[in-house]
């Protein structure tokens, strides 16, 4: 009985639109972030940049490709360093716009995937949380049939959006990443000491360079930082536990969205905030969504 239950859990035919939606939500956001990183280009990846190659080759895996690398493939076709580093973001960005309205979706994931890899290997100086969630957010681009909804793909008959259960599976492995994820970091949380004094909060949002507000009032208000800090922790580690069931859902979803709206706002980090709110509303928030209308109308029938 236990092993029906654990097939049909993980395998029992649903809609992908919860994985376009996800398709759909991290291309968005590496858009934007590519976007904002145009005018930048040779200062981040150039030998003549913030960070010379002879300083980041030391500091980078040996395993993956760099913008070196890609450089001297270009060489034969008569492309400078400058123009092939902007042929690579060029390209980079071609393929999330592609995978974004789902056209060659697994060839345009795969593309966007080892491009950013060859980035991401390129300046690890520069890298914090968005570019990991980002890396791993394309990898299940590749591998799920994120293309099976809200996508050119469709429209072409290359694939079908009709219920499957790989597309459940690929839901599935979201929802236990994520799950994981929150968890170990709110129990990782909870052993710091500021954690536990409610002090952590006020010691991010006073460092210079999560500076966005004057929020020095929060020195003569204590409980504020205290609330927030505590309750980052109680999103973090209850979002394991709350976030499955039907009753808790979509509450669990908007104190989820509702934390990183307050990261973005408050210490600017927007790209990190806005791929884990597309991660978890992809996961859970499509679906509790939809299922919302049809909890009020039965509560409104046992009235």
């Amino acid at each position: 009985m236990k092993g029906t239950r654990l097939v049909a859990f993980f395998l029992t035919p649903s809609s992908p639109r919860p994985l376009g939606v996800f398709r759909i939500g991290v291309s968005l956001v590496l858009l934007a972030q590519a976007w904002s990183l145009a005018g930048h280009i040779q200062e981040l990846f150039g030998d003549r940049g913030l960070t010379p190659w002879s300083i980041t080759a030391p500091l980078a895996s040996p395993w993956m490709p760099r913008v070196e690398t890609w450089v001297a493939l270009a060489r034969p076709w008569g492309l400078t360093a400058r123009e092939s580093i902007q042929a690579l973001c060029g390209a980079y960005a071609l393929a999330l716009a592609a995978l974004l309205v789902g056209w060659r979706t697994r060839s345009a994931a795969t593309v966007a995937w080892l491009f950013h890899a060859v980035l991401m290997n390129s300046a690890p100086l520069f890298i914090y949380g968005v570019e990991v969630f980002a890396h791993i957010s394309l990898f299940y681009c590749v591998v799920l049939p994120v293309g099976a909804a809200f996508a050119l793909d469709v429209r072409a008959g290359r694939t079908s959006d009709a219920p499957s259960a790989m597309a459940t599976l690929g839901v599935r492995v979201l929802q236990l990443h994520l799950c994981l994820v929150y968890v170990s970091s709110g129990v990782e949380k909870a052993l710091g000491a500021t954690w536990q004094q409610g002090t952590a909060v006020w010691d991010a949002v006073m460092q210079p360079q999560f500076f966005r507000f004057d929020l020095t009032w929060l020195a003569h208000q204590p409980w504020v930082s205290m609330a927030a800090s505590w309750g980052t922790l109680l999103v973090e580690v209850g979002y394991g536990v709350f976030i499955w069931p039907r009753q808790t859902r979509l509450f669990w979803v908007l104190l989820t969205l509702g934390l990183h709206a307050g990261i973005a706002l408050f210490m600017g980090l927007w790209l990190f905030s806005g791929i884990m709110a597309v991660l978890t509303f992809a996961a859970f928030g499509w679906e509790a969504l939809g299922a919302a209308p049809r909890h009020f109308a039965r509560a409104r029938e046992r009235a």
